[in-house]
């Protein structure tokens, strides 16, 4: 599909969804001129610095230096991918989307709506059971142990499945639900002989899995203790716990529990904090420490670390102390190293479980414990690195006699700090200021001379046999600036993009008339390429910035689009033939510029032959009079 009609369904989506309406929902505007005001919900904003503008549909805030359209207003307050911003808001308008429609018949296994709307029927189902059921009593019972308020069981959706072989197929009967569904988002499974089904989940805790849009996706089944110890008792250990198994509507690898609930503290307090278990992060919730999140039955992996970059760069990871939590925080510690991300490993004394520690305060205040005593623990947890350090060397007393275990002990911290610009490029200060950190405490350590940490570090980065960077035809806008700012436009190069953001008369004159190469800075020649490639001359209507929004997903190119067609509003009303003309007269000027310093160039080295020199100077001699004469 190419790009023009990749666009027909973001169009119907974009002029179904009204700009103020969707902010609106989301923070209190109010009219100011001929757009509105609110307070910008992504800083601490005490005077409305969100603007709304609702002939173009687009917002800006100046502060922040974010802006776009509707897309990438649900993206960013919702931390959604495009792709998921637009189904969203297709959902909110009722459309349904080609590349979502049924793969089979509507209701059939192969309907992602009816999927979900399956899911949301059976998270409602147990909810009801656990809340009002008499054969719930035994999980109730089990909640109120582990010190689960009621106001979390409804905030968290909790339920509970019975302990019966087909309590929730049977009561699908009389629902539009069919058993091929109800198979196909793993809730029920085929009987092992004879004919229909049985649940997947009986006599568990059900934690609904849930993506950034709330809808439920999955589940987590947790075994209650005296069912455990029944069946135990009969020959027959369950397991734990039980997770749905994956399919179209969920991936373990691409989910983390109570995200949904968790991204606002997470963006205000800039850091995430993940946990192992369901009932470790509603304690956690319930105590008031809500930026907390869990992995779903899964080791946190790449495809989190895109999912939390959405909202942080900072991550705490919250694992248990024995050997099996080291394990795992040595696993992925290479991976978090190498994407730079500031990873802190917290593992709390005596192997208690965060949803103990937090949720049974104790007295004193060596051994206390509860949120306060958590939050404390957490700002001191030690990062990645000094993680490393500290189980390579935990227990190591150095003598002359074990120089192979400390030589060891480097080795394996030096391997792993190697890896902080595998791939990136040059690393930030900051790293460095942690490398060096980290060196000098290497050195003090072990006795060993920072020069020789140094030396060896830089030895392992070249035997990390880097793959060779191949460039892409076409760098992305990212490559080209990190920041993508009108300010770092020269002077013709913002002319040109404001003068085509005026309207599609002005845009297909320009776009026929430049190149890329006329752009001074490769934002701008970028800029253009884009556009360019985006317009359509048979496809008019609509403002011009509009439809080039329409056809990005990038958010920061949208914020600038946003930021030069303000720009450009404000000169509206200026002859826009004659700016348009004193543009392509300074393009033509550097051009002939460039050629006659070529041409002199080519008369200093000497390397033209009589009949080239002569035509060299009589150009340049007739570009010199007809730049006297103003021509």
């Amino acid at each position: 599909m190419d790009l023009h009609a990749a666009q027909d369904a973001k169009e119907q989506v974009r002029q179904a969804t009204d700009i103020v309406d969707l902010v609106g929902g989301y923070m209190q505007l109010r009219r100011q001129g001929r757009g509105y005001v609110g307070l910008c919900p992504w800083h601490d904003d005490t005077r409305p610095s969100m603007q709304v503008n609702p002939d173009r549909q687009s917002f800006k805030c100046w502060v922040c230096d974010i802006g776009g359209d509707v897309f990438s207003f649900l993206m960013r307050i919702e931390g959604l991918e495009f792709r998921e911003a637009l189904e969203a808001l297709a959902d909110r308008a009722g459309i349904t989307l080609a590349a979502s429609a049924p793969s089979g018949p509507a209701g059939g296994p192969g309907d992602k709506r009816a999927l979900l709307a399956a899911l949301a029927w059976a998270e409602e189902r147990f909810h009801r059971c656990l809340v009002s059921d008499p054969a719930a009593e035994p999980a109730r019972r089990y909640l109120a142990e582990r010190g689960v308020s009621q106001e979390s069981i409804t905030r968290f959706h909790i339920g509970y499945s019975p302990d019966g072989w087909d309590w929730l197929a049977k009561g699908a009967a009389s629902t539009p639900h069919s058993s091929a569904v109800l198979e196909r988002v793993g809730l029920i499974l085929p009987r092992k002989s004879g004919q229909g089904y049985v649940d997947r989940f009986r006599g568990r805790v059900m934690f609904p899995i849930r993506d950034l849009r709330s809808r439920p996706i999955a589940f987590g089944g947790r075994v209650l203790p005296e069912l455990a110890a029944r069946e135990a008792a009969g020959g027959y250990t369950p397991a734990k716990y039980v997770n749905s198994p994956e399919g179209p509507t969920y991936s373990k690898s691409d989910q983390l529990y109570a995200l949904d609930l968790a991204r606002d503290s997470v963006q205000k307090l800039e850091q995430i904090v993940v946990m192992e278990g369901y009932t470790d992060v509603i304690m956690a919730h319930q105590h008031g420490v809500e930026n907390v999140v869990a992995v779903c039955g899964t080791a946190l992996g790449e495809r989190h670390l895109r999912l939390i970059r959405r909202f942080t760069d900072s991550i705490a990871l919250v694992l248990d102390g024995d050997e099996a939590g080291r394990k795992r925080a040595n696993d992925i510690l290479e991976l978090f190293v190498a994407n730079q991300v500031d990873l802190r490993i917290l593992t709390l004394p005596d192997n208690i479980d965060p949803c103990d520690f937090i949720g049974t305060p104790m007295e004193g205040q060596t051994e206390g414990r509860g949120a306060d005593a958590f939050r404390a623990l957490l700002a001191a947890a030690p990062d990645a690195m000094e993680h490393k350090l500290r189980t390579a060397t935990e227990g190591m007393v150095l003598t002359a006699d074990n120089t192979h275990d400390a030589t060891r002990a480097v080795e394996q911290v030096l391997a792993t700090l190697a890896k902080t610009r595998v791939g990136l490029g040059e690393a930030t200060s900051a790293v460095m200021l942690r490398e060096q950190g980290l060196v000098a405490r290497l050195s003090r350590r072990f006795g060993l001379a920072e020069e020789a940490i140094r030396r060896r570090l830089a030895e392992l980065r070249r035997g990390e046999g880097r793959p060779a960077t191949v460039r892409r035809e076409e760098p992305s806008l990212e490559e080209t600036a990190p920041r993508l700012k009108a300010s770092s436009l020269p002077v013709w190069d913002r002319e040109a993009l404001e003068l085509m953001l005026l309207d599609h008369s002005t845009a297909n004159e320009l776009v026929a008339g430049l190149e890329p190469a006329d752009f001074r800075s490769e934002l701008g020649r970028r800029v253009f390429d884009f556009a360019s490639r985006a317009l359509d001359p048979d496809r008019q209507e609509g403002a011009v910035v509009s439809r080039l929004m329409l056809a990005s997903e990038d958010e920061r190119l949208k914020s600038l689009l946003v930021e030069l067609d303000e720009s450009a509003q404000d000169r509206a009303e200026s002859d826009r033939a004659r700016r348009v003309h004193d543009l392509l007269i300074g393009r033509q000027r550097r051009r002939d510029d460039a050629d006659t310093q070529a041409g002199i160039n080519a008369l200093k080295r000497g390397d033209l032959d009589p009949t080239q020199e002569a035509e060299t100077l009589q150009n340049l001699f007739a570009t010199r009079k007809n730049r006297q004469a103003g021509s």
